[in-house]
């Protein structure tokens, strides 16, 4: 065999091995999936920090719409699949999901979830009969934006940043008319229109009640005087003309942005679309109540859960983990959708970075930790929630779109009652 022959042969055998132990790094890498409602950009951030902290082990992003979430989780952990590991949960289905076996018991991780997040109602979002079944990662709460410019040129005095000078519903409404006389297509609008998230607190404020009642919260109740008087008013506001018929949740933001809709009820997620606009001219102000009632607003959100069927338990956890107590992954987590942090040393950085916005469009932190506080009304603890939420959204939907809000609720109280007594 002569020296070149020898030359080729070695250099063959040495790619071999390169391959070969290219291949066994490949092999190496644990590969977990994460299903959920955001976009890829919300979750990419603390996916990118997880990689690089865990370089063993690669995340991908399952993205499906929101309201085909509880179906995917249903269908596909409910008949034992093994494909998905970690789950964003909405913290009002968890008492739902962990009856029926979906989620992983996080027990054996109480001590280090509760140091991480000290507020005792974040740990009951998270909890079912007694036991935690996600890590807190994000809660909520809900703000009004104004368009100044709107209402500077209708005459109108802009709404106070302080939640003791909040505004009720009617003079809110009186002020709406206003810049509709001005030329401004619409008064108000709110960003999830016809869900029930976002319109809970609506008839809270009113002192008509979350809708559900009894000691396993199965009891429907939205037939009482104030949730009829109260439907009857969101349904009023469309017949109206005051808020638009017609638009998506996707599309509601861009009635705000051009500048169509002067007055938006919206989280603080929206702070980052609304800012990356910059002749936009806005500000922020506590919801209204209304007059007689309390103020009330809207709080939960999503946290992280585990699949019980997972294969890849220790990766799984180490992500949950990751995006929800370590304070630099749960910091990630808003990079791209700036929600409401539960973790106390994330919550640090999060307030100041939304104190360099007061002088902008006014105190934004000062109103959320005002709001998460003292106002926030979670949604029901019902293991028939997912069935009474899908019901109501429909219901507000109808109502919204002319259905009379008596006849509405009637009927919807039918199918609640049908469906939950099957429940219990």
């Amino acid at each position: 065999m002569n020296r070149r022959t020898l030359m080729r042969g070695a250099f063959v055998a040495g790619t071999a091995l390169l391959a070969a132990g290219t291949a066994a790094t490949a092999q190496d890498k644990t590969t977990i999936n994460f299903l959920s409602a955001q976009r890829d950009e919300v979750i990419q951030p603390m996916i990118e920090g997880f990689e690089k902290a865990h370089p063993d082990i690669e995340v991908i992003h399952q993205s499906v719409p929101f309201n085909d979430l509880n179906a995917a989780t249903e269908s596909r952990i409910g008949q034992g699949d093994t494909s998905i590991d970690v789950l964003h949960a909405d913290t009002p289905r968890i008492p739902a999901f962990a009856s029926q076996g979906y989620l992983l018991n996080l027990d054996d991780r109480r001590d280090v979830i509760e140091a991480a997040v000290p507020n005792a109602v974040d740990i009951e979002q998270v909890s079912y009969d007694g036991s935690i079944y996600a890590y807190p990662q994000w809660t909520s709460t809900q703000m009004m934006y104004f368009n100044r410019k709107i209402l500077e040129d209708a005459g109108l005095e802009m709404p106070s940043d302080d939640p003791e000078s909040r505004l009720t519903w009617e003079e809110l409404l009186d002020m709406a008319r206003t810049v509709q006389e001005n030329g401004v297509k619409y008064g108000l609008t709110f960003q999830q229109v016809d869900r029930y998230y976002q319109l809970q607190f609506l008839f809270e404020s009113a002192g008509a009640g979350s809708g559900l009642t009894g000691d396993d919260m199965l009891t429907p109740d939205i037939t009482n005087e104030g949730w009829v008087k109260t439907a009857a008013w969101y349904g009023d506001l469309y017949e109206n003309g005051l808020a638009p018929r017609g638009v998506t949740p996707e599309q509601t933001d861009d009635l705000f942005i051009n500048g169509e809709v002067a007055f938006m009820i919206a989280g603080p997620w929206a702070i980052a679309r609304y800012d990356a606009n910059p002749d936009l001219d806005y500000g922020v102000a506590p919801v209204p109540y209304f007059e007689g009632g309390k103020p009330s607003t809207p709080t939960g959100s999503w946290s992280v859960a585990i699949n019980p069927n997972s294969e890849k338990l220790d990766a799984a956890r180490a992500f949950a983990e990751y995006v929800t107590l370590d304070p630099e992954g749960v910091y990630l987590s808003i990079a791209g959708n700036p929600n409401t942090l539960v973790n106390a040393e994330a919550y640090k950085k999060y307030a100041a970075d939304m104190e360099a916005l007061t002088d902008k469009i006014g105190s934004a932190i000062g109103i959320i930790s005002h709001e998460t506080q003292n106002t926030a009304a979670g949604r029901p603890r019902s293991r028939g929630f997912v069935t009474f939420e899908t019901i109501m959204n429909r219901t507000f939907s109808d109502i919204r779109n002319g259905t009379d809000a008596e006849s509405a609720l009637d009927g919807a109280e039918r199918q609640l009652k049908r469906a939950l007594g099957r429940i219990k």
